[in-house]
């Protein structure tokens, strides 16, 4: 049998996109995902209006029908932990949350403000945290500041080399990538070894004297802001892989999706071990395998985490095979060099997984795919208006296709 038979047959098709609608079509998740602590949930762009209301969706589902308490989005996790705080009443409703609170401008949509509303409301209301280091992947100032904050209480001798650490990083920090990293590449060598030894410096105050730490803060606090350290400490040598990329050096790790695999083994632990979570990021955050490129291969946070959870990690890719979709173009003109905007699709590719979906809104189980003896496995996805080579069968654990998308109205608006 061929991967296009497999399915044609194996397919099971999904009724709406509609969060609301009730879950009669989505009742064979409830087999398909039996036994798992983690769901990742993927999209293959950001910014698109039926990826957010499927996201929606399978989370209520998630919620309501298996008993998963928490949702982790990929964005910022200091900025996540207002975000929280908001959902569970802890601090007044505030309109722009959805702003302040999501990192790379993805909260700033109708579709996002209706999810996290329909989190807050929830009996009990669903938790809510960001996954991924700080500031959009350009500044971790946010953290900083969190950590300067808490060692007023926990070590107020730590502060100063807080406050040299936030010095330096205010020359180059900023909310769009190419102007920050461009700017941390200007640093010379020395600012930024100081930078990094800075960071270790802390590392090691707070791991010598946790005892000490807990003692003065209590244990959620120091937890807490830990890991607020190591993330910005992850986002530090993200950015001195890229310095090492523009000289030729190939990277042979992914310091962002290590820090987003952290953050939900961190969550296992901080939250119980009953408690199960909703990861939502992109695609190629989620896979199981590594993440391919024409001239190395990095682990993806699904990697960590299937390695990890096994079987109790499920990866479910989300796709779509017509419509616009949302595509980055080099614009000087645009915030950031960077122009978001819309990109209509081509037909899929041969050998693509989209190919057999096509014109369906369905959902298949690509695990008994693995030991079939299938011919013609997909050996690409979509990412934006593109394809990104991965052997799909192994990467994911369930893919969704949805036959045409949109952008959200803050892309066609922009």
């Amino acid at each position: 049998m061929d991967f296009a038979r497999y399915a044609a047959d194996n397919a099971v098709p999904l009724a709406t996109l509609d969060p609301h609608a009730p879950f009669d079509d989505l009742e064979p998740f409830a087999d398909l995902l039996a036994g798992a602590r983690v769901v990742a949930i993927g999209e293959n762009s950001h910014l698109v209006s039926e990826f957010y209301r499927l996201r929606h969706r399978l989370q209520r589902f998630l919620t309501e029908r298996l008993g998963f308490g928490a949702y982790a989005l990929e964005s910022g996790f200091t900025e996540g932990l207002a975000v929280d705080a908001w959902v569970r009443g802890e601090r007044p409703v505030e309109e722009a949350i959805n702003e302040t609170g999501i990192t790379y401008n993805m909260g700033k949509n109708r579709e996002f403000r209706e999810h996290l509303e329909s989190l807050r409301t929830a009996t009990p209301p669903t938790r809510f945290f960001g996954l991924d280091v700080p500031g959009s992947t350009t500044s971790p100032l946010s953290a900083l500041e969190s950590i300067h904050r808490y060692l007023q209480k926990a070590d107020p001798d730590a502060i100063v080399t807080v406050e040299r650490l936030i010095t330096a990083i205010r020359v180059f920090a900023g909310e769009h990538a190419l102007p920050a990293y461009a700017a941390y590449g200007a640093l010379t060598p020395d600012d930024r070894n100081r930078i990094t030894a800075d960071y270790a410096e802390l590392a090691t105050r707070f791991d010598a004297l946790e005892s000490d730490y807990r003692e003065a803060t209590g244990d959620d606090a120091y937890a807490t802001t830990r890991h607020e350290l190591r993330l910005a400490l992850l986002l530090d040598q993200a950015m001195r892989q890229y310095i090492a990329a523009t000289e030729g050096v190939h990277p042979k790790l992914a310091p962002r999706d290590r820090g987003m695999a952290e953050t939900v083994f961190w969550l296992l632990d901080q939250l119980g071990p009953d408690t199960k979570i909703i990861v939502a990021a992109h695609n190629s955050h989620i896979q199981r395998t590594p993440l391919q490129t024409p001239a190395f291969a990095l682990s993806a946070a699904g990697r960590h985490l299937s390695t990890r959870l096994h079987d109790g990690y499920v990866a479910i890719a989300v796709t779509c095979t017509s419509g616009t979709t949302v595509a980055h173009r080099p614009d000087a003109d645009a915030p950031g060099g960077v122009a978001i905007t819309g990109a209509e699709l081509a037909a899929p590719e041969p050998g693509s997984v989209e190919e057999p979906l096509a014109g369906r809104l369905c959902a298949l189980d690509l695990r008994p795919a693995r030991t079939a003896g299938l011919t013609g496995a997909p050996d690409r996805i979509r990412v934006l208006d593109r394809y990104q080579s991965t052997p799909v069968v192994d990467a994911y654990d369930l893919v969704v296709n949805i036959p045409s998308i949109h952008p959200t109205a803050q892309v066609t608006n922009s």
